[in-house]
């Protein structure tokens, strides 16, 4: 759970002060400086105002403090960061500037490891990397602390910084950001008046065709067969480069294209020759960025036999469900009592095909030495098919709600198969607390409703799902259902 304060404040002044409390303090943790600290402040409010959604705070909170922190170390130079605190913390100024941010985003704020990476447009692998050598630095290789109560310790730390910090911080500054931005808002909604007047002088038919005409939203099909920039990955895999990946980002429309070997990387000219052609064919305009992942057995790290262990352990699992997740058959692990894996299969799967899972898992184990409990269960093959089915269209879901349009706040698409019945959970961040906010919204809802039935009337569509019967589902920012009317 990450470590956040008042995430879901209704009005939005309220709101964006919580998050200046959390950019303040990650400032101060990062650069040690009050004064800095500040500066980076007015930089991340600068640098979201006006522009950002609730959705944006929501999944991406902490990136504005991470972005004008590491873009001011690019330009500065500043040795020793010592948080007057705590003997510890202190030794955060012993770290530098990416394992600064990914050991306080993992051991303070919960992050996982993706969702670093994410942040710091890096690896996932060179995250881990990052965090197991900024926690011997740390500890000074076990010595001060057991690795195993840093987490306790620096959110106990933290927790008096987080109070002695806020009540030095200056309340006239706090509402100085907040006016700015309800100033600029301002500014704008007096804009939309000024057309909106100009427009209403215009022919009573085009304001009569505004009220009749009805949004189809977005052409999901379209996406869905032609392809977009998530389903891009897939695409590069399927031309035969498996070791390169693409995690694309919306807000500044960068793809980062990653290359996890040295052998993929020697491909690089090719492969980009097929992802701007990919791009062009579909008017995706987006600047790529590659990233070379360091390889965790590359880097020589003093870790306890205990790590050793729990990475070798990690890594055996991957393995094994890398395998399982490229089998036709494989529909998902369950974990039952006695730490046992049931790995479920579809009835329909051969009994030599079974015979070489459960061989190549043993091949895996004994080439990791260690052990891995396990059963094999089996699901209807129709359950099995359809739930494939159900993660091959996400991808064009994601990307029409997501990355395509923000005005239906999406942040999540949930599909499930459920007694012979598909059910797909739409997750918005649109309020309809008020009957304001209802009146707002709930065309928006509609249409972001009539979108996905219209995507499902497609016969391919509905062969890809075996004609099941299905229901969508549309959840507000109270994560309630919205009610729509007929």
């Amino acid at each position: 759970m990450e470590h956040t304060l008042n995430r879901r404040h209704r009005q939005w002044k309220k709101y964006i002060q919580a998050y200046i409390n959390e950019w303040y303090l990650l400032a101060f943790l990062l650069t040690g400086n009050r004064a800095l600290a500040e500066q980076l402040l007015n930089r991340a409010v600068d640098q979201v105002k006006g522009k950002w959604s609730f959705h944006h705070f929501e999944r991406l909170w902490a990136k504005p403090i991470i972005k004008e922190y590491i873009k001011y170390n690019r330009t500065n130079q500043f040795y020793e960061k010592f948080l007057d605190f705590s003997t510890l913390l202190n030794r955060l100024g012993l770290l530098e500037v990416n394992a600064r941010v990914a050991f306080l985003l993992n051991y303070y704020y919960g992050f996982s490891y993706k969702k670093i990476a994410r942040n710091l447009h890096i690896s996932e692998r060179k995250v881990k990397v990052i965090i197991y050598d900024a926690i011997l630095v740390w500890t000074n290789n076990g010595k001060l602390i057991p690795i195993e109560q840093v987490e306790a310790v620096i959110k106990e730390d933290i927790k008096l910084v987080n109070k002695n910090l806020l009540d030095s911080f200056r309340f006239e500054e706090k509402n100085q950001y907040i006016e700015s931005s309800i100033n600029g808002k301002r500014k704008t909604l007096f804009l939309i008046l000024m057309i909106f007047i100009l427009l209403a002088n215009g022919s009573i038919n085009q304001k009569t065709l505004g009220k009749t005409r009805v949004s189809l939203g977005p052409d999901i099909y379209k996406i869905y067969k032609e392809g977009g920039v998530l389903q891009l990955e897939r695409e590069i895999q399927q031309k035969g480069y498996t070791d390169i990946y693409t995690n694309p980002e919306r807000e500044t429309n960068i793809l980062y294209v990653q290359f996890s070997t040295a052998e993929s990387l020697e491909k690089k000219e090719e492969v980009t020759m097929f992802i701007e052609s990919y791009l062009k064919d579909r008017d995706l305009d987006y600047e790529i960025k590659y990233e070379e992942m360091n390889q965790l057995n590359e880097v020589e790290l003093e870790q306890t036999d205990e790590q050793k262990a729990e990475n070798k352990q990690m890594e055996m699992e991957q393995e094994i469900f890398e395998l399982l997740a490229s089998n036709t058959y494989h529909y998902k692990q369950t974990y039952s009592s006695g730490e046992s894996t049931e790995i479920l299969l579809s009835e329909s799967i051969p009994k030599e095909e079974e015979a070489m899972i459960k061989e190549e898992i043993k091949n895996i184990m004994k080439k990791f030495d260690s052990e891995w409990n396990f059963s094999i269960g089996k699901v209807s093959a129709d359950v099995v098919k359809i739930e494939k089915a159900m993660w091959d269209i996400a991808p064009a879901l994601l990307e029409a709600y997501i990355f395509k349009e923000e005005k239906y706040k999406v942040y999540d698409v949930y599909p499930t198969y459920e007694d012979e019945q598909l059910k797909f959970d739409i997750f918005t961040e649109l309020a309809f607390t008020t009957d304001e906010d209802r009146a707002k919204n709930i065309e928006t809802a509609k249409e972001l409703k009539r979108s996905i039935q219209i995507f499902f009337q497609h016969e391919d569509i509905q062969k890809l799902f075996n004609h099941a019967p299905y229901i969508i589902k549309i959840y507000g920012d109270n994560r309630k259902e919205v009610e729509l009317d007929a």
